[in-house]
């Protein structure tokens, strides 16, 4: 067997993703558990679009626990006799949770709603909704996700601390940090990652291309810890590649002042890199920033070409207005709102630091 020597940046960027800092680092953390039980994490996903009432194409609202995205997925296509191809859905979700989810399935127009209501019966979830649309769903097509976890093994006197926290995110949004879950256990996904560099052989089916998404996600968080640790979170710099909060357009910052403006009233947030040859890369004194992590790794543009990750943009805050903390019987009940693409466990993060209290 050919002896791989081990690559010391898969280390070194673990290392980073493990120690992220936190936005209310000044606020004493309320420990707590999550996910004793699956009805402590439920999300509901949440269309950009309803369903329009005709066309070939059968949309699917459920709700089920224990049982993973891709999983349900083909116990429908296996209920009607349909191609994997043949359903669609819009994100994957957490399988330790209580899910609400929208799938759609290529359905003959001959096939009647009730006909579909008794077949789909038989299968162990709680159907809500059924109704016909022109299109398929796909990867994307989710507007936000909607969440209500509860925290349990908190103290009596945790609430007041959690709500301050909330304030907190209210006010200053929450770092878009991907959670540990994109990186695989132990964050092992990144080892993996460096050692598809090492060998510089093609990318190969969705196994790789998860890996270099790791990669790629890791160094987001990175450079987002570092504009963290350098006090330049809520701070717009010349050269940041800015995304409108409206309608999501990219443009690189040129007239500070005037976007900083913009910035400070919500209008628009600034963007963080996952790095590829097609990204949209920064300028000026953001730019320079922005390649540290690239310089730091011994990694070029001309890496992810060749393991096939064109880049994008991702958004680096969060906003979190509907965040709120209540009690429960179990103990602190978390409601929220977040984009698609963005992590739960990050906002729950803030606040199960080690109680200080």
């Amino acid at each position: 067997m050919e002896f791989e020597a081990k690559d010391t940046r898969a280390e070194t960027l673990k290392q980073a993703i493990a120690q992220l800092p936190f936005v209310c680092a000044d606020l004493p953390g309320i420990g707590g558990a999550i996910k004793a039980t699956p009805e402590h994490f439920q999300v509901e996903e949440i269309l950009p679009y309803e369903a329009c009432g005709e066309g070939e194409h059968l949309f699917v609202t459920l709700r089920r626990k224990l049982w993973n995205t891709a999983d349900v997925a083909a116990e429908l296509a296996r209920c009607f006799g349909l191609r994997s191809m043949d359903v669609g859905w819009g994100g994957r979700k957490d399988k330790q949770a209580v899910t609400t989810q929208t799938f759609s399935l290529l359905l003959p127009m001959s096939q009647s709603l009730e006909e579909a209501a008794a077949r789909l019966g038989a299968l162990p979830f709680e159907i809500l909704d059924l109704k016909r649309h022109r299109n398929k769903i796909k990867t994307g097509h989710v507007a936000a996700n909607r969440f209500r976890i509860v925290l349990t093994e908190v103290t009596a006197t945790a609430l007041a601390p959690a709500q301050a926290m909330a304030q907190a995110l209210r006010q200053h949004g929450l770092p878009n940090f991907y959670g540990e879950q994109r990186f695989g256990f132990n964050l092992a996904n990144i080892d993996r990652a460096f050692q598809l560099l090492q060998r510089r052989r093609p990318v190969r089916g969705k196994q790789d291309e998860l890996l270099v998404s790791a990669l790629q996600s890791g160094l987001f968080n990175l450079w987002l810890a570092e504009r963290m640790t350098r006090g330049d979170y809520r701070t717009l710099l010349l050269g940041d590649v800015a995304q409108k909060t409206d309608t999501g357009g990219l443009f690189v910052v040129e007239d500070l002042a005037e976007a900083a403006a913009r910035f400070a009233q919500g209008a628009i947030t600034y963007t963080g890199p996952i790095f590829g040859p097609k990204m949209m890369a920064a300028a000026a004194a953001a730019g320079e920033y922005e390649a540290a992590p690239l310089t730091a790794f011994a990694l070029t543009t001309d890496d992810f070409k060749r393991l096939k990750a064109p880049g994008s943009r991702r958004r680096a805050i969060l906003n979190l207005e509907d965040l709120s903390v209540q009690l429960d019987e179990q103990g602190l009940c978390f409601t929220f709102t977040l984009p698609p693409g963005a992590y739960a466990t990050i906002v729950l993060r803030e606040f199960m630091r080690p109680p200080k209290f």
